[in-house]
C-alpha cells in the first residue's frame, strides 16, 4: 500500500513538471492600424518571430484596433495591465509620453538607413526606454512606416504654396502644418478621403504608400518630396510586469523577435516608397519637389517646434539634442 502511495505521488510530480514545462504564456497585443496595413503585418511577422523563438512557449495574441480597447487608450490599457502590448504610434499618446513628438520632427533624417543609425546608434532607443521605464512599459522596438508627408490637390514647391490650405492632420503634424503656414484639420484616417473628395480638406500628411492601399490617387493629385518624415517610426512597447514575469531566455526571445520585426520594417521601407511613386505615375499622379533652397525656408520655419520640444521633458532634451547632433554632423545645422 505504502508502495503503490509513493508510486502515485511519484506519477503525479511527473505530470505536474511535465505541465509547466509545456506551460505557454499568451500575451495580447493589440495593433492600432488594420491587418492589412504595413504595421499590421509587422505585427503578424513579430508574433511569429516570438513563437519561434521560444518554441512556442510564449505566443502573441494579435488583436486589432478597438477589439480590447479604444485605440487613443491603449497606453493606459498597456499600464494598467489591461493589454500586454501596443503596436503603433505612441503619438496618441503625447499627453503622457511628450517625447515621442521628437522623432516626429520633420526632416530629421533623410532615409532609412539614417533613421536606423540614429535609432540603434546614438542612443535614440535608449533615450525612449528610459521615458517609458517611468510609466511601466518596456520599449521593445522601433517600426518604420516608410516615408510620411505631404499628399495635396496642389503643386507645393514653396511655403507660400501652403499659405492658407487645409491638410489633414493631427498631434504634432497638425503644428508643423501650423509652422509652414497651412491649417491642420483634425481628421480620423477613415475620414480623410471623403473630406479630400468634397473639398473640405486641400490635401493630407500621411504615408506614401496609402497613394495606392486608400485610393487617394481618386482624389489627390500630387505626392510632395522630400516627405516630412522619411521614415516615419512607430513603436513596439509592453508592460513590463509582464516583460519580467517571462523567463531570462523568453524575454531574449522577445526583444530579439521586436528587433527582427524592426529591421523587416525597415527593409520594406524603400519598397513601398518606391511602390507609391510607381502607383503615382501610373494614376497620372504628379510629383512636387521642393528646391533645395526652398527647403533652407522649410527647415527655418519648423525651427521653434524642435525647441518647444525639447523643454517638454529632460528626455525630450536628450532626443532633441540626439538629432541636431547628427544633422550638424551632415552640415544641417538646426
Amino acid at each position: 500500500m505504502k508502495k503503490r502511495l509513493m508510486m502515485a505521488g511519484m506519477a503525479l510530480m511527473v505530470i505536474l513538471f511535465a505541465g509547466q514545462a509545456l506551460a505557454v504564456t499568451t500575451l495580447r497585443f493589440q495593433c492600432a492600424y488594420p491587418e492589412k496595413a504595413s504595421v499590421g503585418q509587422t505585427t503578424l511577422f513579430f508574433a511569429s518571430e516570438v513563437e519561434r523563438l521560444t518554441s512556442n512557449q510564449v505566443q502573441v495574441k494579435v488583436f486589432w484596433p478597438g477589439q480590447l480597447t479604444k485605440t487613443n487608450e491603449a497606453f493606459d490599457g498597456v499600464r494598467q495591465g489591461m493589454l500586454d502590448g501596443y503596436t503603433g504610434s505612441l503619438l496618441y499618446f503625447a499627453g503622457k509620453v511628450p517625447e515621442v513628438n521628437v522623432q516626429w520632427l520633420p526632416f530629421n533624417w533623410a532615409d532609412s538607413a539614417e533613421a536606423k543609425d540614429v535609432l540603434l546608434n546614438k542612443g535614440y532607443i535608449k533615450v525612449m526606454e528610459e521615458a517609458l521605464d517611468q510609466h511601466g512599459v518596456t520599449y521593445l522596438s522601433a517600426l518604420s512606416v516608410a516615408s510620411m508627408g505631404l499628399l495635396t490637390k496642389f503643386p507645393v514647391t514653396s511655403l507660400e504654396d501652403l499659405k492658407g490650405k487645409k491638410i489633414r492632420a493631427v498631434g504634432m503634424e497638425a503644428k508643423i502644418m501650423e509652422a509652414l503656414g497651412a491649417s491642420g484639420l483634425a481628421l480620423s484616417g477613415a475620414e480623410q478621403y471623403m473630406a479630400l473628395q468634397r473639398g473640405t480638406a486641400d490635401g493630407t500628411d500621411y504615408p506614401w504608400y496609402t497613394m495606392e492601399q486608400y485610393k487617394f490617387y481618386e482624389v489627390l493629385d500630387h505626392i510632395v518630396t522630400p516627405a516630412l518624415h522619411t521614415p516615419g517610426v512607430v513603436e513596439i512597447i509592453i508592460n513590463t510586469k509582464a516583460f519580467k514575469g517571462l523567463s531570462a531566455d523568453q524575454q531574449k526571445a522577445v526583444k530579439q523577435a521586436a528587433m527582427n520585426a524592426m529591421d523587416k520594417s525597415f527593409e520594406a521601407s524603400d519598397k513601398l516608397d518606391k511602390g507609391a511613386l510607381e502607383s503615382a505615375e501610373k494614376h497620372g499622379v504628379k510629383i512636387s519637389v521642393i528646391p533645395a533652397n526652398e527647403m533652407v525656408r522649410f527647415r527655418e520655419a519648423c525651427k521653434p517646434l524642435w525647441e518647444n520640444e525639447a523643454k517638454k521633458s529632460p528626455y525630450s532634451a536628450k532626443l532633441v539634442q540626439i538629432l541636431k547632433d547628427h544633422l550638424k554632423a551632415k552640415g544641417l545645422d538646426k
